[in-house]
């Protein structure tokens, strides 16, 4: 049992929903069998928390960065920076800029655009796929150009140069989002076309990056094209993962003030890799393996959370997110029900009498919406100095009766340390 006096917090990654009719109009944290979260919500305080703000649907870094005290309408500069960084795409004696990128599947007959290439790419045709573009795609002779792929579909631009500026002031090619300012703002009703990149401020090194995103594009779509992955994957009737769609770009790194506690992050995304070394934090990726059963996944992040050694430890898990982008209410059901059997249940159970436990999102996925939105999320606390509420059950509703004093998701690391008696 431990006695370090830790704080726990879990973000249920896109864990936030709206009633729905199949689930007899309940959420599925309402729907989903937890008793655990439950217990949590009946011995500590709620509320419903705002991550940034009422038009800004957070993405899991910016949703990371709220609820470990930075506020992202204040430092957030962008996916693609902290992205970059995450993955050490940044060169700190010249210029870089870096983007989100997802290999998608574009039909040229019919023009339909699937944005996730059916999430279905193999680690292993991930990383031949990244290889015969690097080797193959040539740009300006003074621009070197970083490509990774992960998580299936998703992967990481990157340009740097030390002799010409470069600007993230660029437009998106993927036309699931568009950008305003810092923030890449979702859109559910969107073109079945890739985008050009359009330089977004009359700026020579933002033109420099527009056209280099739309050669990038161009260059590699041919090679994706060619490439015997993708042969196979149209022989086996899988869609071919044949265009990259490039967003959320940035050059400039957020100035974020060092974290005034040890805190250990364990997630699954480069930025929130990145979001880590800027404020001094340790950082371990912690994602289902493929073929891993998501309960034997909690089952040993279990005890690496109980033994890390720092004052804060944040956990990203990622179960609830896919089946809200999916309207999958059911499966995001099950995803909640695992998580509180095997993780939240076993946490709570092996706590010491000084630890405090955090339960909330990092953003709502809707399913109905299909993508992230501005919804506020229901979070739980319990730990000493805590006073519990009336509320007796984890969910939206519910926590919409707490009396949790905090309403913005940036505001919770401040108040924590005051009732914990170190702020």
């Amino acid at each position: 049992m431990s006695a370090s006096g830790k704080l726990y917090l879990i973000a249920l990654c896109g864990g936030g929903d709206r009633p729905t009719e199949t689930l007899g109009g309940r959420t599925p944290f309402e729907a989903a069998f937890t008793p655990h979260l439950d217990r949590l919500a009946a011995d500590g305080r709620n509320g419903l928390l705002e991550i940034i703000g009422e038009d800004i649907p957070p993405e899991s870094d910016s949703g990371a960065m709220a609820l470990l005290g930075y506020d992202p309408a204040v430092y957030y500069t962008g996916r693609g920076p902290l992205e970059g960084y995450g993955n050490r795409y940044w060169d700190p004696e010249g210029y870089s800029v870096a983007f989100r990128i997802n290999f998608a599947s574009l039909n040229q007959a019919t023009g339909r655009l699937d944005r996730r290439t059916s999430r279905d790419l193999t680690d292993e045709e991930m990383q031949r796929l990244v290889t015969e573009i690097v080797e193959r795609v040539r740009l300006d002779h003074d621009i070197d150009v970083r490509l990774t792929g992960w998580g299936r579909h998703r992967g990481i631009l990157a340009f740097t140069s030390r002799t010409r500026p470069l600007s993230g002031e660029v437009s998106n090619t993927d036309p699931g989002f568009v950008k305003k300012g810092p923030f890449g703002m979702p859109v559910r009703e969107h073109s079945n076309r890739p985008l050009s990149a359009e330089a977004m401020v009359d700026d020579g090194a933002a033109r420099l990056v527009a056209s280099l995103v739309n050669t990038f594009v161009e260059q590699s779509a041919k090679v994706l094209e060619a490439s015997e992955i993708n042969a196979r994957r149209i022989a086996e009737g899988r869609k071919p993962a044949n265009i990259l769609l490039v967003r959320d770009g940035g050059h400039l790194l957020p100035n974020l003030p060092p974290a005034t506690a040890r805190i250990s992050m364990y997630g699954q995304v480069p930025a929130e890799r990145g979001l880590a070394r800027l404020i001094g934090a340790e950082f371990t990726t912690a994602k289902v393996a493929p073929g891993q059963a998501e309960s034997d996944f909690y089952t040993r992040l279990l005890p690496l959370l109980l033994a890390d050694p720092a004052d804060v430890v944040f956990a990203h898990i990622k179960g609830p997110d896919e089946p809200g982008h999916d309207n999958q209410p059911e499966e995001k059901v099950r995803a909640i029900a695992d998580i509180d059997a095997h993780l939240v249940g076993p946490l709570r159970a092996a706590l010491g009498p000084a630890d405090v436990l955090v339960v909330t999102c990092d953003h709502a996925t809707p399913c109905a919406a299909g993508i992230h939105t501005a919804d506020h999320v229901p979070l739980a606390v319990v730990g000493p100095g805590v006073a519990p509420d009336a509320v007796t059950e984890f969910g939206e509703a519910a926590a919409s009766r707490g009396d949790l004093p905090v309403r913005r998701a940036s505001e919770l690391m401040p108040w924590l340390a005051r009732v914990r008696g170190r702020g």
